[in-house]
């Protein structure tokens, strides 16, 4: 028995001093791993609760009918230093929507951006750069509207994307391109979407030998 001990102590120490080194390293590189991650987790968790109490103070700075220096400086504080967390992209989205009711679009259309250059949500990002073509569009803009859709996005916001491009071609007089726009839109909405609305558009935009061109039957009915 203390011949055993003495064979397996032996490989021990033989193991020990060939592999000691590497099981320290590994050991400590582990620990400095998980501490790293509880670190990084505490810190993110500790922004999230600035950037909400922060945020709590959007609602009475946005509570009048203008534009005061507290929701810039609410808005920009949460932009500039919680940008991730989704508070900073909420409050942008908002400010954006007090400047549209002030019919400041310049001032709306740059609240738009950051959201869709910064918002950490993908879907949100999307909505904020189609709500700035959308305005680009009321400025009278049309050629900077449809340049700012043309970019790269999932497919599930094809028919956003698509129908705004159809209504700004519309406007332009360009009814076989918001034809085809439509059309997309229409063919990238989920079966259980109401529709009726976008087949009103391509009626309207169809050409004649369209099969989804309005008759003389339908237009005297209407």
């Amino acid at each position: 028995m203390a011949e055993f001990d003495n064979d397996e102590m032996g490989r021990l120490k033989q193991f020990w001093a060939g592999n000691g080194s590497a099981l320290v390293i590994g050991v400590v590189l582990g620990l400095v791993v998980i501490i790293g991650w509880q670190g990084w987790q505490w810190y993110q968790d500790r922004q999230a609760v600035k950037a909400a109490d922060i945020y709590q103070q959007i609602e009475p700075a946005l509570a009048g009918d203008s534009v005061n220096e507290q929701a810039l400086d609410t808005v920009e504080r949460l932009k500039d230093d919680y940008a991730n967390p989704p508070y900073a992209a909420d409050a942008a989205m908002r400010l954006a929507s007090q400047y549209v009711q002030q019919q400041d679009y310049d001032k709306a259309r740059e609240q738009l951006m950051w959201v869709s250059e910064n918002a950490a949500n993908e879907g949100v990002a999307h909505i904020a750069r189609v709500r700035a073509a959308r305005l680009l569009w009321t400025q009278d803009k049309p050629d900077e509207a449809l340049s700012l859709l043309d970019t790269d996005h999932p497919a599930a916001f094809d028919a956003l994307y698509a129908e705004t491009r159809g209504d700004i071609l519309a406007a332009q007089g360009d009814r076989e391109g918001a034809y085809k726009a439509y059309r997309i839109a229409l063919e990238s909405l989920p079966p259980d979407i109401a529709t009726r609305a976008l087949e009103t558009k391509i009626a309207d935009n169809a050409p004649a030998d369209a099969a989804d061109a309005p008759t003389d039957s339908n237009s005297a009915s209407s």
